[in-house]
Parts: structure tokens; C-alpha cells; sequence
């Protein structure tokens, strides 16, 4: 009897034991409300502010997702992805979700550009384009020595171009380099920091409108002809001809290659190397005054309606259409957003591919003439004012 009491009692300890691991051990799998295991989704805000309760889904299930609560100021909402980059898995505000057999983090996609703010340029000038670069935004005025500096898009700095009665049209950099040039001549400029710029010379006098940096080049365009130029630094000049006469007014770099579009037409040009170009044709005969590149895509937008244009490669395009007719003049990406300004109002849009857009509306009534994007926030400049803008 000894014996067998001394077994029951080992039994019963084994039984105490195990119930108390059992008791000490959450091992059990998430569960839906119905008893079924299930996977959690986690809402994460990406840069946003408040809160959002994981949803909890049963494997094998479909829910749409809980409706998005995060804020961001400057920015719109524009659905969830799997990765936060949003280089994944896109979701929309509240899509129909399947739940594999594990949870998932979503990641809120933000598009700037939904909210500008007020800013004002040193002086009122005709202001024409815009830059980022080194932690500086840079602007540049027709007829005159009128350049700004600001580190942020709010406090601007009066700086002065070396030409007199010079017509800046455009400004870029790349490799620690500021580059401007202008139209009607053979002028541009330089600069290390957007303060102390020094005169350079174009290889011909001509309607320079257009410049841009890519691959260890600056890339140069004109109005009204064949002229393009190219320079490793923006000294150093080697004149270059587009495949056709037309009124060449924007050119960008991407994945490779420039672009550069015409006023008027469907001309369109390509070159791995700024030296040897391509015809294009853009899809419909517009004002194509701006091109740009993000994302893995060139977006193009014309003056006097609501043509846009896209293109995976500069050479194969697709017509589009901006929320409303305008004369857009300016067109940059950042941050996973396309964004383009209007002359002669307050219309903007912002679009996160270029193919779906929606309107926007900058702080004033203005002739909006250029916009660019640095440091998470975009800067638009006007003609003929002091008026500038930032979002966020």
C-alpha cells in the first residue's frame, strides 16, 4: 500500500506541475470573436500622430480594414502598404483585407503637398525657378541680379546673380554645384552655396530655358531651336544639338536618362548622355512647359488645360489629366508625390503616380511659377511678386 501511495502522490504531482506551467503559459493562438485563430494587424502611422487599435482578423478570413484615424499635418492620407517606403502591398482606407496565417504591420501612405502655407521672397521680382540642394532652396528672378537663398522654405535671403538685366530662367544642382542660366544670350552662372556665384559662359547664345543635372552632367536646353549644352561642372560648356527645332522649354533626369519636352507640339526628346538625342512624341500637340521624374515614372504637364502626360522611359507615353484646366507651369516629386503649380491662380495637384490626381489650392492668388521639393517640403515660387509657398 506504501508503494502505491507514494505513485499517486508523484501523479498528483505531475498533475499540480502541469497545471501550473499551464496556468503560467499564455500558448495559446490569437482568436477571433467566433473562437477561430486569427492574425493581427498592426496600423502604423508612418511619421502621423494618434493611436489606432490592432484589428484582429480569423486566418483564412476577409474584413475590411479599419478605417484610417491617423493624422499628419501637410498631408493627405493615401491608403496603407506593407512596407513603408511603399514599395509593397497597397491597401485603400478601409479595402477588403484577407488574412493569411500571420498578422501583418500596415504602414500609412502620406501625400504632401495637400496644404500650403504662405511665404514671402526677399523682394518682389519675377521670379522663375527653384531649387534644392546641399540643405539650401534656391531662387532665381528674370531681368535682373534677384537670387534667394533659404534653409527651410519659410526665411528667405536676398542674394545677387553676377549679370545684370540677365532673364534667369532656370536653376538645378548637382555636385556641390549651383547651376543657372539664362535666356536671350549666352550667360550662366555658379555657385558652391546659392550666395556667391560667379559668371560662366554657354557655348552659343540662345533661349536657354531649361536645365537639369544627371550622371555626372548638367544638361542645358533652349527655346526655339536645336540648341542643347552639356558641362561636368557647370564651367566648361560643350554645345550638343535635339533632334528637331522646336520650342524646347523643360528638361529632367531618371533612371538613366534625360528628357526634355517642347512648348507648341508632341516633340519630345531622350539621350542616356545628354549628347546624342532621340525624337519622341508626347501624345497630344500641348504647351508641354514641365517634366520631371520619380518613382520610376516621367510626368509631364502642359500650360492652358488638362493635358499631363506619363512615361516609364521617356519614350512610350500616355495621356492623363490634371483635376482641372489651368496653365500649370510646374511640375517636381518628392516624398512619393507628384506636384504641380499653376500660373494665374491658386491651382496645385498632387499625385502619387501622375496618373490619378487631386486639386489643391496654394495660399494666394498668384502667377505660380516654379516648384521643387527638399528636406520634406515643397517650395513654389510666383512671377512678378514676392509670394512663395511651402507644404508642410
Amino acid at each position: 500500500m506504501r508503494r502505491r501511495r507514494l505513485k499517486l502522490s508523484r501523479v498528483f504531482g505531475f498533475l499540480t506541475w502541469g497545471l501550473l506551467v499551464v496556468a503560467l503559459c499564455d500558448c495559446k493562438l490569437p482568436t477571433s470573436s467566433s473562437g477561430t485563430a486569427a492574425g493581427t494587424i498592426v496600423f502604423n502611422a508612418t511619421g502621423g500622430i494618434g493611436s489606432m487599435s490592432n484589428q484582429s482578423i480569423a486566418v483564412g478570413a476577409t474584413a475590411n480594414l479599419t478605417s484610417n484615424s491617423f493624422t499628419y499635418t501637410g498631408y493627405s492620407f493615401n491608403g496603407w502598404n506593407t512596407i513603408a517606403g511603399g514599395s509593397g502591398t497597397a491597401y485603400a482606407n478601409g479595402a477588403s483585407y484577407t488574412m493569411g496565417s500571420s498578422g501583418v504591420t500596415l504602414y500609412a501612405q502620406w501625400l504632401g503637398g495637400a496644404t500650403w502655407t504662405a511665404r514671402t521672397l526677399p523682394s518682389s521680382a519675377n521670379w522663375y525657378s527653384v531649387t534644392y540642394g546641399n540643405g539650401t532652396f534656391v531662387a532665381v528672378a528674370d531681368g535682373s541680379t534677384a537670387a534667394a537663398t533659404s534653409p527651410d522654405g519659410i526665411t528667405w535671403t536676398a542674394r545677387s546673380l553676377p549679370t545684370s538685366s540677365t532673364n534667369w530662367y532656370s536653376v538645378t544642382y548637382g555636385n556641390g554645384t549651383f547651376v543657372a542660366v539664362a535666356y536671350g544670350g549666352a550667360a550662366a552662372a555658379t555657385s558652391p552655396d546659392g550666395i556667391t556665384w560667379t559668371a560662366r559662359t554657354l557655348p552659343s547664345s540662345a533661349n536657354w530655358f531649361s536645365v537639369t543635372y544627371g550622371n555626372g552632367t548638367f544638361v542645358a536646353v533652349a527655346y526655339g531651336g536645336t540648341a542643347a549644352a552639356t558641362s561636368p561642372d557647370g564651367i566648361t560648356w560643350t554645345a550638343r544639338t535635339l533632334p528637331s527645332s522646336a520650342n524646347w522649354y523643360s528638361v529632367t533626369y531618371g533612371n538613366g536618362t534625360f528628357v526634355a519636352v517642347a512648348d507648341g507640339s508632341t516633340a519630345a526628346a531622350t539621350s542616356p548622355d545628354g549628347i546624342t538625342w532621340t525624337a519622341r512624341t508626347l501624345p497630344s500637340s500641348a504647351n508641354w512647359f514641365s517634366v520631371t521624374y520619380g518613382n520610376g515614372t516621367f510626368v509631364a504637364v502642359a500650360y492652358g488645360g488638362a493635358a499631363a502626360a506619363t512615361s516609364p522611359d521617356g519614350i512610350t507615353w500616355t495621356a492623363r489629366t490634371l483635376p482641372s484646366s489651368a496653365l500649370w507651369l510646374s511640375v517636381t516629386y518628392g516624398n512619393g508625390t507628384f506636384v504641380a503649380v499653376a500660373y494665374g491662380g491658386t491651382a496645385a495637384a498632387t499625385s502619387p503616380d501622375g496618373i490619378t490626381w487631386t486639386a489643391r489650392t496654394l495660399p494666394s492668388s498668384a502667377n505660380w511659377y516654379s516648384v521643387t521639393y527638399g528636406n520634406g517640403t515643397f517650395v513654389a515660387v510666383a512671377n512678378g511678386s514676392a509670394a512663395a509657398a511651402s507644404s508642410p
